[in-house]
Parts: C-alpha cells; sequence; structure tokens
C-alpha cells in the first residue's frame, strides 16, 4: 500500500482523468459562466458542439419526404386528396397564365377571360386530344404541358382509386367490415361444433322469412365460409355472415352488433377464453338482458361458477358431461339414444313451450288427451319452476306453460277436452334385472364420468371390465380417476388388433359392451376407424360364440361416420360433437329447454324409459290416445313406442293413430 501512494500517476492517465473531470463540470454547469479559466476553456467545445447539433434542423426538402411518406401511410383516401388538389393547383396556374399573358389560339379562338381559360385548362387536364385545336405555337406548348400533366395525375388518380377499391374488397375478405343486423343468432368461436349447431339453427329458422347467423371468430373468414357451405348444402332462409375477430375485445363484439342478437353462442377451446368472452359481452350488456347467452365449458368447476356468477340468463353446456349422460342412458335401454337425438334437432319433433288458457282448472291427465299431434311432458309454472310428468290429477294454473313435443309450433294447438278411454287390464312387471359385467373397450377422460352416471343405476353385482391399449392411455391412471360406489372395477391392459381385443374380452361372459374412442393420442379420424372395426369384431364374436343378446354402445367423435357405425351392427352410438351441438342449438332459441333437460339427465330426476307394453294392456289398446290414458293411470307420461321386432322408435304419433302392440313392443314413457 505504501508504495502505491509513492508512484506517480503517468501524464496520460492524469490527463484523462483532468479531462473527465472538466467534462462533468462542463455539462453540470452547461449555461452558467465558468470561475476557472482552464474549466471554462475546456468546457467551451463540448457545450458548443452539443448545441450545434441541437440546432441543427431537417431541410425543407426532408420534411415535404417526410409529409409524403406519413400520407401514403395513412391510406390511399389521403393521397387521392392530394392528387385532387395537385390536379386543381394545375389547372388554376395555368388559367391564370393564360389570363395574365393573354394567350391566343386557343381552339383558334381570340383572348380568353379567366373562366373559359379555367374551363380549357380543366378539358386538356381531362382529355388528353383537346390541344389538337390550338393555333398558336404558346397555346400550343402550353396545352402540350398541361396534358402531359393530366395524363401522370389522372393516370395516378385511377391507379390509387382501383387500390382503394381493391383494398376494401380485400377488407370485405377479412371479415373486419361492421354487421348492421339485428335479431341475429350470434356464434362466437369455431370449433368442429359450429357447422352442426348452423346447419340446426338452419332448420329453426325455415318458418322465418329471414334468418340471420352471423359467426366471429379468429379464423380466416374465406375458410368458415367454405366449411360452412361445404358442410350446410342448403341454407333456406337463413343468411350466414361471417367475421374475424377476437371474441373476447369489446370493439370486435360491437363490430357484429352483440347488443343487437337475439341469442348468443359460445364456443371455445378453453374455459378461459370462454369467461373473457363472458366479459366482454357483458361490458356492453351488463346484465344479458339483450339476448340470452349459451356457452359451452369443459369443467364442471368453470360450469358451476359461470352458473352462480352471470346469473340465470347465461346458460352453460358441459360437453363431456352431457355425451357421458347419454352414453349411460344408452346402456340401460335399446333406441334411448335415438329417442334423445330426436328430442334434440329441429329435423322432427322438438319441444315447445306454450300458454293455453283453455287448460286452467283442468287436470293434468285431461289435457294430455286435449292435444291430438302433440304429447305433453309437463308445465312451465308462473314462478318459473319446470315441472315434468306431474301427477295426473296435478290442476292447470293460471299463467302455466304447457311443455310438448310436436313437430312444429304450429301443430301445438289445443283441441278441447276429451272423455278419457276405457283403459285395459293391464300386467303387473317385475323390474328386470340389470347386467351383470359389461366391458368397456378403450379409455378417455370421458371414461370416468360414464362410469360414474352408469353407478347410479347399476348394483353391486355388477362389474365393468375396462379394457385399454397401454400404447394410448396411462393404464395405471385408469382404476384412480374413477369414482364409483356400488359397482366393481377391473382393469385390464392389452394392445392389439380390434380382433385381438374381442378375442381377450370373449373369455369371460358378458352382458354389454361400451366402446369408447381413444382422443389424446391418435386423430379423431384413427379414433373412429378403430372403434368402427372394433364394433364389427365384437358383432362377428357374439354371433360366433351366440352370445345371446348383447347391447352393445359406440362413442363417435365425427358426425359423418354416423352412417358407417349404423353399418356395424351397433345397437346405440352417441356422437360426441352431435349431441352437444343439438343441445347448444336448442337452448339457443329456448333457454328454459335447460331447466327440461337438466331433469332429463338428472339420475333424481324424471327418467325416459321404454317399458313393456303388456304393462299398460298391450294388445287392448287400440290407438295411441288409449296408450298415453294408461300410462296416465300409473302417473307416467306416454311419449311414443317402439316396435321390437324392427327396432323402430315412433314418437308423438297423433292420438288417433291405430296401434298393435304386443309383447315384444314397449312404450315410451316419463316416470
Amino acid at each position: 500500500m505504501t508504495l502505491q501512494n509513492e508512484i506517480p500517476p503517468s501524464p496520460q492517465k492524469a490527463l484523462r482523468r483532468q479531462g473527465k473531470a472538466v467534462n462533468r463540470r462542463g455539462r453540470s454547469t452547461s449555461g452558467s459562466s465558468g470561475s476557472g479559466t482552464a474549466g471554462s476553456g475546456a468546457a467551451s467545445p463540448t457545450t458548443a458542439g452539443s448545441s450545434s447539433a441541437g440546432d441543427s434542423k431537417p431541410g425543407v426538402r426532408a420534411r415535404l419526404r417526410y409529409m409524403f411518406d406519413t400520407g401514403l401511410s395513412r391510406g390511399p383516401s389521403v393521397v387521392i386528396g392530394w392528387l385532387g388538389l395537385l390536379t386543381l393547383l394545375v389547372i388554376l396556374v395555368t388559367a391564370l397564365f393564360m389570363t395574365i399573358f393573354g394567350l391566343v389560339g386557343v381552339n383558334g379562338g381570340a383572348r380568353l377571360g379567366f373562366g373559359e381559360a379555367f374551363w380549357q385548362a380543366m378539358l386538356r387536364v381531362v382529355d388528353a386530344g383537346t390541344f389538337a385545336g390550338d393555333s398558336s405555337w404558346p397555346t400550343r406548348l402550353l396545352g402540350l404541358s398541361i396534358t402531359l400533366a393530366g395524363i401522370f395525375l389522372a393516370g395516378s388518380l385511377i391507379g390509387l382509386i382501383a387500390n382503394s377499391v381493391d383494398q376494401r374488397v380485400d377488407g370485405l375478405r377479412k371479415g373486419r367490415s361492421s354487421v348492421l343486423e339485428t335479431g341475429h343468432t350470434l356464434i362466437l368461436g369455431y370449433s368442429s361444433r359450429v357447422p352442426v349447431i348452423v346447419s340446426e339453427l338452419v332448420l329453426a329458422n325455415e318458418s322465418l322469412r329471414r334468418g340471420v347467423v352471423v359467426v366471429l371468430a379468429n379464423e380466416e373468414k374465406s375458410v368458415m365460409e367454405d366449411e360452412l357451405r361445404d358442410q350446410v348444402r342448403n341454407f333456406l332462409t337463413t343468411r350466414l355472415v361471417c367475421r374475424r375477430g377476437h371474441n373476447d375485445e369489446p370493439a370486435d363484439l360491437e363490430l357484429v352488433n352483440v347488443a343487437g342478437a337475439r341469442s348468443i353462442i359460445v364456443v371455445g377451446d378453453s374455459d378461459a377464453v370462454v369467461i373473457k368472452t363472458l366479459l366482454a359481452i357483458r361490458s356492453i350488456d351488463p346484465h344479458f338482458e339483450n339476448a340470452h347467452v349459451v356457452v359451452e365449458t369443459s369443467s364442471e368447476s368453470a360450469d358451476a361458477s359461470i352458473r352462480s356468477l352471470f346469473g340465470p340468463r347465461v346458460v352453460t353446456v358441459n360437453s363431456d358431461q352431457i355425451v357421458a349422460e347419454l352414453t349411460a342412458q344408452a346402456c340401460r335401454q335399446r333406441g334411448l339414444s335415438t329417442v334423445f337425438r330426436e328430442l334434440l334437432d329441429f329435423d322432427g319433433d322438438e319441444v315447445y313451450f306454450e300458454k293455453f288458457p283453455e287448460t286452467t282448472g283442468h287436470t293434468f291427465a285431461q289435457a294430455q288427451l286435449a292435444f291430438e299431434s302433440s304429447v305433453l311432458m309437463g308445465r312451465l309454472t308462473a314462478d318459473g319452476l319446470v315441472q315434468l310428468n306431474p301427477p295426473a290429477d296435478t290442476v292447470l294454473q293460471e299463467g302455466d306453460e304447457l311443455i310438448g313435443v310436436a313437430s312444429d309450433d304450429s301443430t301445438f294447438l289445443f283441441g278441447g277436452v276429451v272423455d278419457a278411454p276405457e283403459i285395459p287390464q293391464a300386467e303387473v312387471i317385475a323390474e328386470q334385472a340389470g347386467p351383470t359385467r359389461i366391458l368397456v373397450v378403450g379409455w378417455s377422460v370421458l371414461g370416468p364420468r360414464v362410469l360414474a352416471e352408469l353407478d347410479e343405476f347399476l348394483t353391486s353385482d355388477t362389474v365393468i371390465e375396462i379394457i385399454a391399449d397401454p400404447e394410448q392411455v396411462d393404464v395405471d391412471a385408469i382404476e384412480p380417476s374413477i369414482l364409483v360406489r356400488n359397482v366393481h372395477i377391473e382393469v385390464a391392459a392389452f394392445g392389439g388388433g380390434p380382433e385381438e381385443v374381442t378375442a381377450y374380452a370373449a373369455r369371460r361372459h358378458f352382458d354389454e359392451v361400451i366402446v369408447l374412442g381413444y382422443r389424446d393420442r391418435i386423430s379423431t379420424d384413427e379414433a373412429d376407424a378403430r372403434t368402427l372395426l372394433t364394433l364389427m369384431a365384437f358383432n362377428q364374436i357374439v354371433e360366433k360364440h351366440e352370445l345371446g343378446d348383447v347391447r352393445i354402445v359406440a362413442e363417435l367423435l365425427e358426425q359423418r361416420h354416423t352412417p358407417l357405425a349404423v353399418a356395424t351392427g351397433a345397437d346405440d352410438f352417441i356422437v360426441s360433437v352431435e349431441l352437444t351441438s343439438l343441445l347448444i342449438a336448442q337452448l339457443s332459441e329456448r333457454h328454459e329447454l335447460d331447466l327440461v333437460f337438466r331433469d332429463l339427465f338428472d339420475p333424481q330426476g324424471c327418467v325416459v324409459e321404454l317399458r313393456p307394453a303388456v304393462a299398460y294392456g298391450a294388445e287392448a289398446l287400440r290407438t295411441f290416445a288409449h296408450v298415453v290414458a294408461a300410462a296416465s293411470a300409473q302417473n307416467q307420461t306416454a311419449l311414443g313406442y317402439r316396435i321390437g321386432s324392427s327396432g323402430e322408435v315412433v314418437i308423438n304419433p297423433a292420438k288417433s293413430t291405430e296401434v298393435q302392440l304386443g309383447a315384444k313392443d314397449s312404450v315410451l314413457v316419463l316416470r
């Protein structure tokens, strides 16, 4: 340390330090007089340099270039305006020149006044042949100059106008123009469900003179339009409008007139997107007064939160839960998937709400027979309570809306109270025992929900064996994911082709087969192809080993594979995309249907059931009115019947329809 203090700094280093110190002082005392000569002298060059750099300004040429570039960036309309002003300036200057210098020979004539000179100058700008009639050389040269300027300016204007039109057309193709429609159905988001939803809305709007469906999604407008027009062949009276934008941005929602929509459907890849979209809608319509909203959710927690926080005007549809409930219903009885599909789509019979003051004071049993072309399911009370299959002696009150199944709202008509027909003696039918062994082939996130729904209907004698491919799912994680109370679960890891899987399954007797599609590691096409081959293999096994009446239910991921599933011989098939889309479309038309279907899907609510016709008198039933009266006597609501020999399910036949039901036939009832 002593040595360092004794060594003097080098002159260069000392000079650099001094320069730095002086420099700092010079900057800190800029604008004030220095106290030392050396300090002032050292600071002067730096200050001067800084001042000169700060005082330098761009020249006129640079400013004009900057103004020109800025104008171009603002779009062609600004440039068109500039060119128009420049054209007017050229005409004005030419007219002044001709007037001041008294040029003669314009079209071979004498000296012109300012007005005529202005007119002749304008003609030469817009028409290149006008100056051919000039007789003097000064006028000819001036005419040639202004004509050349006109050619340049007119060409530029025409090009810019054409470019502006092209940009406008391109903007329209991108789907960024405003929608002025009102009373439209608005779909926010895009997924594989949207084409099915749109096709159902087209059928729902068939009775309207002009219906409109607007789709807003962050997809290419042309791609959405092409796909929708490819899958929905005939739009009937409905007009389709597609726009591109973000569903969670209020400005984009105003683009499609969200405030003027009569119903809104929100589909999304995640619950986060759905929730942000709801908040964006709420920023425009805080209480959802203009339109009720139907949203698709992925999780039960998001479903419960949305229902709790956004109020009754927002209806949720949990797609996996719906598919699981319908799969469980189809496993209970043959034909039930067809029944629900018929109730959910618009092509055929559907559910309607209507007030009929004529039924006030009459019982529900009397009202059931008063509608020739429709069947009653229940009522919506004045305080908003949905009651399906009320007791037959329930007296209908003023303000009640009847819930009925009809082919169209025009056929849901009151025909007058009639006397109940004579009811035949019915046999007492013992409850049939449920299946004792069920096979589940394949696995996905839907599996635990399906088994939880089945568990509500089955007993402790039932064993469910799950056969899963270890290459497609984590087999060890299957059993911990299942929560059941009644049935016993067995899990087997087995890979191979469909024929090998079915051969392995046939080592034990089974009563039912549920085939679930693998969703996670393969495409939907591959999953459905595997499901269809598995169905064929199981049908061959059942026939070869003469296993008897084995019910086979399959889940398909794509609606277009439905005809192929019919050809495989499956008893029932559940199309995931289709059923959820049908329900969403129904709820968008009438959100009160949410209460109806929630009751039907609830294990503690009313159930749709196919019961033996002999339980209602079978062969003694002459018309469907007799069937309705016989079911009503047992506090049940008859919706139709099923022919055992063909498997055909008939829903909502006319009351006067003659029936011939036998021991193998069934009656479709609510109970």
